[in-house]
Parts: structure tokens; C-alpha cells; sequence
């Protein structure tokens, strides 16, 4: 949201756990899979803040492990489009009396402080005007107000700069999500819900053709015992761990449900769509459709992409969590 596109197109995402990197080749109206890769991030203590330099120094190196498996060059010049989310990341709509545009931009810049929960942190705004609803109020102009708290976006940018490439676009993580699900004509005339389940953040937003409905970042809540959710470790979590995180995600994303329907007016979504490492665990999708009555699906982004001189076969099973990172390489 906040950038453009080019011919190669990297997307890069850092997680708590891992780096993905997926590059595409844009020709014409399809893309091709070119390069993809994951890399663990190693921390050497369990200290995994932002400002821990040995955390810090873990994920440039797993970044730039990502990147030179996916055959990304590792230059200022490369085209890498990255994301940010979690609680730091605020999406509303937001309506606003008609007026021209250069007057709406303005009128933003001084709104946006009685719609942004920040407080006093500074913020990076961008925005989107929406379709109007059919029966709106006609003197009215809807808008997608999306802010992320600078010093977020800074300690990501520079994380990233730092491991030696300059992001070309940063998204936001539900946003970004769209990217996918409208290539695999996922988005129709119904509401869908794309679900991305990672070890700190569950990131929830609801789209129908046309427009973004709601959009929900929360964090993920630390587990009991032994392994986590990502990478090796996932397969070691125990039931209990599972339970916990898998209770916590169904209670977020029901309440996300009840707030559609009160905001909207409208009564439930036709399908959910899940991502995200936490979404490879068996039988996640079956407990959210009979917990929440609604279809659920595991997002894989590796089917029907067309690939050279890569294995796609050998990565389908671990395609959730490659979701992210094909989303942002399909920045045009």
C-alpha cells in the first residue's frame, strides 16, 4: 500500500520464526514462479525483541539467506516489496462529506488522529477511496484509512535495509493477503474471510469484489509446551499448545465475524480462507468450520503456478506459508 511494480518482483516476509522470499517474473497477465525460498531464523537467546541486536542480527541473516536461495539479488537496485503487521497496523473505513480530492487529502491528514489508536506515536498514513454502497448516502465518500506506527515501519525498513536491500513497497500484512486471493478468483460477489494463523500474529480481514470490509491484527498469545509452531519445532508442539493457540484464533476471529455483522449490517461470510504457518496443522481448517458453521479452506499458493526449472511438487505441502510472500510478489 504504501509503493509500486516491476518486471521481477521479489516478496519478502519476515516472520517471528522465518523468512520467506517468493520471486515472480510478470509477463503480460501472468506471472511465473522463478525463485522460492525459506530460512529459519536462529536466535541465540530467547530475548527476540526488536531491539536485541543478537535477535536483530539472526533475522538479516536468515533475510539474506532467503534472498540468495531465491535468487534475488542482494542490491539497493533490487525490486523487494515487504509488509508489516500486528497491533502496530490500524485499517478502518471512514466516511467523510463530499468534497473535491486535493480537499479530502487534507482533510485526512487532520481526521485521521480521532480514528488511529496510537495516541501520541507518530503514524504513516495512506488511504483508498471505496466504491459506494448501493443505497448510500449520496453526499457521503467512503475511504480505507490505513496507518502503522512510524517506529514500526522504521525498525522493519531498517531490518531489512540493513541485511543490504531497500524495499521497493511496504504493505500491510491483510492487505497484502487480497493479492492472493483475487489471482486465484477467490473474491466474488460473496464475502470471504482470509485468516493468516503465524506464531505472533493473527491478521483477519473480510473482502467481497470491490471492496475490503474489515480488517482485525491481533497478537498471537505465548504458548505451553515444548515446540512451536513454525518450521522443525512445528511438528514437536504439543496438544496442549495446539489447543491453546487454536481456541484463542476461533475466539478472535468469531468476534471479527460478530463485528462485520454489526458494523455492516450484513449476516455472515460464505467462506474462510487460512494462511500462514499455524495453518499447516492437521485438521485446522475441518475445527474451524464446525466451530465457527462456516467453510473453511487452507490457502495454498503454490497450485496451478507455473514454474522453470523448480520442484514446486517437493514445496506444495508447506504452501500456507509461502501465502504472504507470493501476495507481495504479485505487486505489479
Amino acid at each position: 500500500m504504501f509503493g509500486g511494480s516491476r518486471r521481477f518482483v521479489t516478496g519478502l516476509d519476515v516472520g517471528a520464526e522465518s523468512v520467506k522470499a517468493v520471486r515472480l517474473q510478470h509477463a503480460g497477465g501472468s506471472v511465473k514462479l522463478v525463485g522460492i525460498a525459506l530460512a529459519e531464523i536462529d536466535y541465540p537467546t530467547a530475548n527476540r525483541s526488536e531491539t536485541d541486536e543478537g535477535a536483530n542480527g539472526a533475522r538479516m541473516d536468515a533475510i539474506k539467506s532467503a534472498l540468495k536461495t531465491s535468487g534475488t539479488d542482494i542490491s539497493a537496485s533490487c525490486q523487494v516489496v515487504t509488509a508489516v503487521g500486528g497491533p502496530s497496523i490500524s485499517v478502518k473505513h471512514v466516511s467523510f462529506p463530499k468534497m473535491p480530492n486535493p480537499s479530502l487529502a487534507e482533510s485526512i491528514g487532520w481526521e485521521a488522529k480521532k480514528h488511529v489508536p496510537f495516541g501520541a506515536s507518530e503514524f504513516v498514513l495512506d488511504f483508498q477511496m471505496l466504491a459506494r454502497e448501493t443505497g448510500g448516502e449520496e453526499n457521503e465518500m467512503h475511504v480505507l484509512l490505513a496507518a502503522v506506527e512510524q517506529r514500526h515501519i522504521e525498525n522493519h525498513v531498517g531490518l531489512v535495509c540493513e541485511a543490504g536491500v531497500e524495499p521497493y513497497t511496504v504493505d500491510i500484512v491483510p492487505l497484502a493477503l487480497m493479492n492472493e486471493l483475487d489471482a486465484q478468483g477467490l473474491i466474488d460477489d460473496g464475502a470471504v474471510a482470509s485468516v493468516e494463523i503465524g506464531v505472533s500474529t493473527l491478521s483477519v480481514s473480510i473482502h467481497r469484489a470491490g471492496g475490503l470490509l474489515l480488517v482485525r491484527s491481533v497478537r498471537m498469545p505465548a504458548t505451553t509446551g515444548a515446540g512451536g509452531a513454525a518450521g522443525s519445532n512445528r511438528e514437536r508442539e504439543s496438544e496442549e499448545a495446539r489447543g491453546q493457540w487454536e481456541a484463542f484464533a476461533l475466539k478472535e476471529v468469531q468476534r471479527s465475524l460478530a463485528f462485520y455483522n454489526s458494523e455492516t449490517g450484513r449476516r455472515g461470510i460464505d467462506k474462510i480462507y487460512l494462511s500462514g504457518g499455524r495453518a499447516l496443522a492437521k485438521g485446522v481448517a475441518e475445527r474451524f468450520t464446525d466451530s465457527l458453521r462456516v467453510p473453511t479452506e487452507v490457502l495454498n499458493p503454490l497450485k496451478n503456478l507455473a514454474a522453470t526449472e523448480i520442484d514446486i511438487e517437493s514445496l506444495k505441502h508447506q504452501g500456507p506459508r509461502f501465502a504472504l510472500a507470493m501476495s507481495l510478489a504479485r505487486r505489479r
